[in-house]
């Protein structure tokens, strides 16, 4: 389930700082895990794989100014991590954040959610690969999971 702030103009530029992006993602594995820790489950592991295809999607989303699990082409979370890993169980959060949102802000907001905590507590996962994009004053985020 998308979380979301007013979206950016369709002509705002979309920027891709990769030491931002890697530090704002290892600190939402950080806090994931924190929370996970806190309800008895294992920790997720950091996934390349998983990353470079939840980068991807975020991408995909800012350029078509639009928040959604499906792909602009039509294609489901659950076919793009098909490329990504042979898992049993998959699962993706997204957010939308706007101005200076920080990694808390995203875990926070996703904590508060019962879908999105469902999915961040499901002790099925094992690795994690999150990606995000900054558009104009949005930050698109997404964490896609597997077993």
């Amino acid at each position: 389930m998308p979380m979301a702030l007013p979206a950016p103009p369709a002509h705002t530029p979309v920027r891709a700082h990769a030491a931002a992006h890697r530090s704002i993602e290892r600190q939402i594995i950080h806090l994931v895990n924190r929370a996970r820790r806190r309800h008895g489950l294992g920790r997720l592991h950091r996934n390349r794989r998983l990353a470079f295809f939840a980068g991807l999607h975020s991408l995909d989303m800012a350029r078509h100014n639009e928040l959604s699990h499906s792909s602009s082409n039509g294609q489901s979370f659950a076919q793009r991590l098909h490329y990504a890993t042979n898992a049993r169980v998959i699962g993706e959060t997204i957010a939308e954040v706007s101005g200076q949102g920080s990694a808390g802000t995203v875990v926070r907001a996703w904590m508060h959610s019962p879908p999105h905590r469902a999915e961040l507590l499901r002790p099925s996962f094992r690795v994690v690969g999150i990606g995000s994009v900054r558009s104009g004053f949005t930050r698109i985020i997404t964490a896609d999971f597997a077993s």
